[in-house]
């Protein structure tokens, strides 16, 4: 059922979004207990006036309480500020993954996006278009277990398989465009020879497409999105146990009737 929420509700995230001096005094408050006038003035970049004129505003509706020289926050602006402070780490993470939530497959994936607030993310930028295939080269230098789904390959990436380790251990599932080149193409052919010599790693052919890197790596999880192109747009890691029960159950679709790589 829709929730429905209450006119003053609505008015009072008005009155509180229309000046992020209010929503800084509010934080303020509620974070370091009675502040003067002085005091809070510090916390904004704003004239006098501006901060009078919100701080009376925030009294006014009864978020704030004014004794003397000292401003406290009510236990009606405390549950405010804590909202605020909830919506605002959440707004900032959302910004953050933009670039990863723009090009995730979203038809018949079931995953709740909050389970990837916490995660670090690598995306492709002007200035650094290369982001996330870096991050998972550096990565692959030190795993010792990866278990994979890989829409794409590149030399650069195998290449990093255990540079810093001989008792690696990967198993990779690709797709069959990606089992052609690693078959035909003589770079792949004796990069594979070179993996064989160090370490141990096993490909395998899906037979459904793959349209996502997914990576699982000893304690955390790498998912990978491309354009339509085939070009990484961006990377995401995190140790979010929901993410990585996804990242296994999608593994394994792809793994049980996936054919060993000659």
């Amino acid at each position: 059922m829709e929730q429905e929420f209450s006119a003053d509700a609505f008015d009072g995230l008005q009155f509180v979004s229309q000046s992020p001096v209010r929503i800084t005094f509010l934080l303020e408050l509620s974070e370091n207990g009675p502040m003067s006038r002085c005091d809070l003035r510090e916390t904004v970049d704003a004239s006098r006036t501006t901060v009078s004129r919100n701080l009376d505003a925030l009294v006014e509706r009864g978020w704030v309480d004014e004794a003397g020289a000292t401003y406290r926050v009510t236990p009606g602006g405390e549950l405010r500020a804590s909202a605020l402070e909830s919506y605002l780490s959440t707004a900032e993470a959302a910004d953050r993954l933009e670039p990863f939530f723009r090009w995730f497959p979203m038809d018949g994936v079931e995953v709740e996006w909050e389970w990837f607030l916490d995660a670090a993310v690598y995306p492709s930028t002007s200035a650094d278009p290369y982001a996330p295939v870096d991050r998972h080269a550096e990565r692959l230098e030190t795993a010792e277990r990866l278990h994979a789904l890989l829409p794409q390959v590149g030399l650069r990436p195998m290449q990093s398989i255990g540079r810093e380790r001989d008792d690696f251990e990967h198993e990779l599932v690709v797709s069959p465009s990606v089992a052609e080149t690693l078959r035909s193409e003589r770079k792949y052919v004796e990069e594979r020879a070179a993996l064989d010599e160090r370490g141990r790693v096993s490909f395998y052919v899906s037979e459904e497409p793959i349209r996502t890197y997914v990576g699982l790596f000893e304690d955390d999880v790498q998912i990978g999105v491309s354009d339509g192109d085939g070009v990484p747009r961006a990377l995401v890691e995190t140790d979010d146990e929901r993410v990585r029960r996804w990242a296994r159950e999608t593994y394994d679709r792809h793994r049980s009737d996936a054919e060993l790589l000659c």
